[in-house]
C-alpha cells in the first residue's frame, strides 16, 4: 500500500512541496478506508470506543497506538523524513507523548506539552489544575513524570536526541526534499526501499515494516560510476558495482539511509 500510494501521487508544480506528517492536531481520519479496513485499524490501534471519534477516526497519538515501542516509532518517523517534500512534526511526538483521553473529542491529542516532571508538566505555574487551558497527562507510563523534555535532554540515547539527529541529517540531504523518488523492489514484502536523486546525487533508504529480520536484495543500474554506499546514521560502508545485485540485512523495524558515493568523489565531513 505504501509503494502504491507513493507511485500514484499526482505531480506537483516545481514551486510547490508535499507536506508529509505522521500525526497532526486532529483525529487520525480513516474515511478513505473501506469498512473492513477501518475495523481492522480500530481493532489494532483503538479498540475501545473512547479512543475513536465520529466512527471514522482515532483520537490517539502514535506512541500510545504502538504501545510505546520506540523501534516502531523511530522507523515510522525515519520513513516520513526520508520522503520527498517537507516533513511536519507535531509537538510532543519528539519525546513520545501520548494523548489524554480525559479531554473531549479531537482535543485529546492537544494536551499541554510535557516540559518536565514538575507540577503541570512544567507547562504552567498555575496554582490549580482547573486553571490550565487543558489538563496535563500527569500519571502513568506516558505521564509527564516519565515522559518529558527535561529528562530526555540529559539522556544521550533518548528519543528527543534521536529526533535532533534525524532532523539534522534530513537537512543535510537535499536529495530527499527536492529529488525524484523511485520505489525499488527489494525482494522482500516487508521492506520498503526507495531512492531519491537530485542534481547528480543519490540517497537510498530502506525500512523494515513487519518486525522480523529481512534481507533486501537491490541493484543500482544508475549511476554507472557508483562505488560505495555510505551509512548516514552509522559507520558502515558497502562496496557496490553498477548492475550487480547486493544484499542488505535488516533488523526488525530497521531503518537505514545511505548516500551513493561515486568513483573519485569524497563526502563532506
Amino acid at each position: 500500500p505504501l509503494a502504491e500510494a507513493l507511485t500514484s501521487r499526482p505531480a506537483v508544480s516545481p514551486d510547490c512541496q508535499w507536506a508529509t506528517f505522521v500525526r497532526n492536531h486532529d483525529e487520525l481520519t480513516l474515511d478513505k478506508l473501506s469498512g473492513s479496513e477501518r475495523e481492522e485499524v480500530f481493532a489494532a490501534f483503538g479498540p475501545d470506543e473512547s479512543m475513536q471519534l465520529f466512527g471514522r477516526g482515532l483520537r490517539r497519538r502514535l506512541p500510545s497506538m504502538i504501545d510505546g515501542d520506540e523501534r516502531v516509532l523511530r522507523m515510522i518517523y525515519s520513513l516520513a523524513f526520508s520522503l520527498p517534500g517537507t516533513p511536519v512534526l507535531f509537538y510532543g511526538e519528539e519525546i513520545g507523548m501520548a494523548e489524554n483521553l480525559e479531554i473531549e473529542g479531537r482535543m485529546s491529542v492537544r494536551a499541554p506539552m510535557q516540559w518536565s516532571g514538575e507540577r503541570h508538566g512544567g507547562f504552567s505555574t498555575a496554582a490549580r489544575a482547573r486553571d490550565l487551558c487543558r489538563p496535563v497527562l500527569e500519571d502513568g507510563r506516558f505521564g509527564a513524570q516519565e515522559v518529558n523534555v527535561w529528562r530526555q535532554r540529559r539522556d544521550e540515547g533518548s528519543l528527543l536526541n534521536w529526533f535532533e539527529r534525524l532532523i539534522r541529517r534530513r537537512r543535510e540531504c537535499p536529495e530527499l526534499g527536492f529529488g525524484t523518488l523511485e520505489v525499488l523492489d527489494p525482494g522482500s514484502p516487508s521492506v520498503l526501499a526507495h531512492r531519491c536523486d537530485w542534481q547528480g546525487s543519490t540517497v537510498l533508504a530502506l525500512h523494515e515494516l513487519s518486525g522480523r529480520k529481512a534481507t533486501a536484495r537491490l541493484t543500482l543500474d544508475e549511476p554507472d560510476d557508483a562505488e560505495t554506499l555510505v551509512d548516514l546514521f552509522g559507520d558502515d560502508e558497502l562496496s557496490v558495482a553498477p548492475g550487480e545485485p547486493f544484499d542488505l540485512d535488516l533488523r526488525p523495524y530497521d531503518h537505514r539511509w545511505f548516500r551513493v558515493r561515486r568513483k573519485g568523489h569524497r563526502l563532506a565531513p
